[in-house]
């Protein structure tokens, strides 16, 4: 159990998506883990509108997933996934930063609200999934995946307020961000993966 007190009001967790053509979520909890606000965005414009004027982003903390960028080679590289492809930047073929493997999408925005005085720090999903027991049992992002992560959420985290209809999957992500964020608020064991964009990737201590 986490003893430590928490000086945030709001935890917020952002399902951040690679692109404006996939869904990204935004979920806000209270001090009881109560969900104040769920809700999808698609442009980045939005997303920044949110961290401007929403009222909840004053004495919180954030916690935002990384996307992967799924962008692939051209040509004959094209059924080659970068992810199995070592490849550097002095290599022709890698124009246009082919092999990144993590989108840099809403990174300034972020940088900017964290040091504006909203704490705010990356995660990875499928990690973060599997510290809270929520492991992808069935083929990540399908409906069966979504359905067995919304009972999960409900049973083991005590969502009861979460509809009988299956919500998208970015919503589901971001309620599980921002569990991440009210147990990093209040003092819970993490360790950090890596830096990203100049802010700290941290995950669950098992």
């Amino acid at each position: 159990m986490v003893e430590k007190s928490s000086n945030e009001n709001f935890y917020i967790g952002l399902s951040l998506s690679n692109s404006s053509n996939y869904d990204s979520s935004i979920c806000v909890l209270d001090r009881e883990s109560k969900i104040m606000l769920l809700d999808k965005f698609y442009f980045t414009q939005d997303m920044e509108l949110f961290f401007k004027t929403s009222p909840y982003i004053y004495n919180s903390i954030l916690c935002a997933s990384i996307p992967y960028d799924n962008s692939l080679l051209e040509g004959k590289w094209r059924i080659h996934s970068k992810n199995y492809k070592m490849l550097g930047d002095y290599f022709k073929i890698n124009r246009n930063k082919w092999t990144k493997r993590l989108s840099t999408r809403l990174c300034d925005a972020l940088l900017n609200l964290n040091e504006e005085g909203t704490k705010v720090f990356r995660c990875d999903i499928n990690r973060l999934r599997q510290s809270y027991g929520l492991n992808a049992h069935y083929l990540a992002r399908t409906s069966l995946d979504c359905k067995n992560l919304q009972s999960s959420l409900k049973i083991k985290y005590g969502f009861d307020e979460l509809p009988e209809n299956m919500l998208a999957a970015s919503s589901l992500e971001a309620i599980i961000c921002a569990m991440f964020s009210k147990y990093v608020a209040f003092g819970g064991e993490t360790h950090e993966l890596y830096e990203f964009e100049g802010l700290k990737t941290l995950d669950k201590a098992f």
